[in-house]
């Protein structure tokens, strides 16, 4: 799946992640319970996971696709328009 990030605003690509997952959780009661799914669900699931982590999703990419990331966000924030982008600039 192509992947993006509002915190990585305009850059999208390719990250490596489980087709299905098991989840266990806590509901709004504090209640145990097992969620079981795949594909875009699963890869949103994981990807909101690292969120919780601290962790966004071009740490996955490789270190030059990581440097061209942090290149067009420093650009983004020295025009001004720096809404979401402190998480990449700081790769």
């Amino acid at each position: 799946w192509d992947e993006g990030c509002l915190s990585v605003p305009g850059y999208t690509d390719k990250v490596k992640r489980a087709e299905r997952i098991t989840v266990k959780a806590l509901n709004r009661n504090g209640e145990e319970f097992t969620l079981e799914c795949s594909g875009l669900y699963a890869v949103a699931i994981q990807h909101e996971l690292d969120h919780l982590e601290g962790k966004v999703f071009v740490e996955y990419l490789s270190r030059l696709k990581r440097d061209v990331v942090k290149r067009k966000m420093s650009r983004l924030k020295s025009s001004g328009i720096d809404d979401g982008v402190e998480a990449a600039a700081n790769l």
